[in-house]
């Protein structure tokens, strides 16, 4: 395990939490990508739930700099966060879930805006998509129109510790869109949103929640209604959205029948490329 770290007037100390269940694939990238921060005050905390593959023994690989980590049995990747956020030593706490990875100076932007604005709130910046299986890096912008969804990639995100103290940690009963409800009861709770005008990640949309979209948007879907009401204007004009969204997944397993997959993924990356070109946000 690494040394202990504290903030100093100079540096104050982020905290980075990255959760892993059987990611030995890119963990690595993930790992190096947190060590390798231009800005040097940090914490990193690992949270393995238990893996089968080779996961600990690529952190093990790393132990000697990386602060704590575990490996055990949870509840899934909201017990697994809220674990390293009752851990977490930093001002400001990021979370960079296995697959994902940081630019190099996503760190330092977080803490000079913290330190421009000198408020406990939630910084939050642009993501890089990585869509492996259409071979497409794209810039996804971040957002406020909260009604959407998340607005803004989770690991773009680095929260204050005073956040949690104030909105709590993330609610189990969601096993796959918890930081969407977080970020709605922030917004509840008057916690200010301040943005980081750079790109701060690299997100792979293979995770969980990726990988059962349907299931996922019947979850934002919930946490909509449960913040906003069934009758909102918020509520309705996502209920717009996600009904076009569920089409468009319905659609897949049928035209994967009719023109197989490699023609399914080339007209997806088409798909896609077309909402780029026109500058829209998928």
């Amino acid at each position: 395990m690494g040394e202990t770290k504290s903030s100093t007037p100079e540096q104050i100390l982020v905290t980075v939490i990255t959760v892993v269940l059987n990611g030995d694939e890119h963990l690595e990238q993930t790992i190096l990508s947190v060590l390798g921060q231009s800005y040097g005050n940090v914490e990193y905390i690992i949270i393995d739930g238990g893996s089968t593959d080779t996961t600990p023994d690529i952190i093990k690989k790393y132990e000697e700099r990386i602060d704590y980590w575990v490996s055990e049995p949870d509840k899934g990747i909201y017990d697994a966060m809220n674990k390293g956020i009752a851990l977490a030593s930093g001002e400001l706490i990021g979370l960079l879930n296995a697959g994902d990875y940081y630019e190099k100076n996503a760190v330092a932007a977080a803490v000079f805006t913290c330190q421009n604005h000198a408020v406990s709130g939630i910084y939050f910046g642009h993501t890089y998509i990585i869509q492996d299986d259409l071979g497409l890096r794209y810039k996804y912008p971040a957002r406020t129109d909260h009604w959407r969804g998340m607005g803004f990639c989770h690991p773009a995100m680095f929260a204050h510790r005073q956040v949690y103290q104030k909105v709590g940690r993330y609610n189990l009963a969601y096993r796959l869109a918890a930081d969407y409800d977080f970020i709605l009861r922030a917004l509840s709770k008057k916690v200010e949103f301040i943005p980081i005008d750079t790109l701060l990640v690299n997100y792979r949309n293979t995770g969980l929640s990726a990988n059962n979209l349907a299931g996922s948007l019947r979850e934002i879907r919930i946490i909509n209604r449960s913040h906003f009401g069934y009758f909102s204007c918020e509520h309705l004009k996502f209920l717009a959205s996600f009904t076009k969204s569920m089409v468009l997944i319905a659609l897949q397993p049928v035209l994967r029948k009719l023109v197989g997959e490699k023609t399914l993924l080339k007209l997806k990356s088409l798909y896609t490329r077309m909402f780029l070109s026109r500058g829209r946000e998928l």
